[in-house]
This record gives structure tokens, C-alpha cells and sequence, in this order.
């Protein structure tokens, strides 16, 4: 396993949202992935956002790796996974963030932390071509 070059951690609160985008914007164009940084702060915003609404952690954690001609970045936190049901269409509150991640980089998983296994952990990879 390679050892991210780049490392932050973040309270998980709403107010940090423009912190976590700034970091991801510098730390992508600082290893060369300028050209896929509004895609990737889309993608890693929405990955916080998503533990800050809906995993009960105190703590979220934005890691980049390099790996080959990719950018691997991971945003793990200490909570529980809360699925909640998309309706989109009825009750127009969101619920796009997986297929949204999905959609802006080349791979995406998602581990669920659960009771018996804290920590959720989005994988998020983005290539040059």
C-alpha cells in the first residue's frame, strides 16, 4: 500500500466545507492534477458532506496517494453508515451524492461503517489520461 502525500483532518461540520475544498484544490494542483480539480472538490465535498449529515462522527480524514498516473483520495470517518432511502423525485431534498462521486472520477467505493465495524470510508480515483 502507498503512503499518502497528502493528509488533513476536519472537524465534521458544515463551516469546513470551503476548508476541504481549498485543500483539495491546492494538493491536486500541487501533484499535477490541475486539470481535474473542480471534479474532484465536487467529489470530495460531497463525500464530507455526507459524513458530517449522516454518520454521527466528530472527525473526517482527506488522504491523497499517488498511485501511478492516478490520485487515489480516501475521506474516512469514526461513524456509523445511516443509508437513508433516495426519493429524489418526491421529495426533491437531494439524495444524488453516491451517483454524483461516481460521476466524477474514474473509481469510486464505498465502505459502510456499521455497529460492529466503525468508520466509513469513500474511495474516490481520478486518472490522467
Amino acid at each position: 500500500m502507498s503512503t499518502p502525500v497528502a493528509s488533513r483532518a476536519f472537524a465534521a461540520e458544515r463551516t469546513v466545507l470551503p476548508e476541504v475544498r481549498r485543500f483539495v484544490s491546492v494538493e491536486a494542483s500541487r501533484l499535477t492534477f490541475t486539470n481535474f480539480v473542480e471534479d474532484l472538490k465536487l467529489a470530495v465535498t460531497e463525500a464530507c458532506a455526507n459524513s458530517i449529515l449522516h454518520s454521527r462522527t466528530n472527525e473526517i480524514r482527506v488522504s491523497m496517494t499517488l498511485v501511478g498516473s492516478c490520485l487515489e483520495i480516501t475521506v474516512e470517518d469514526d461513524g456509523i453508515y445511516q443509508p437513508i432511502l433516495p426519493v429524489p423525485e418526491v421529495d426533491g431534498r437531494g439524495h444524488r451524492g453516491l451517483p454524483l462521486m461516481a460521476a466524477m472520477v474514474d473509481d469510486f467505493s464505498l465502505r459502510r461503517g456499521t455497529g460492529e465495524r466503525q468508520g466509513t470510508v469513500v474511495r474516490l480515483v481520478k486518472c490522467k489520461r
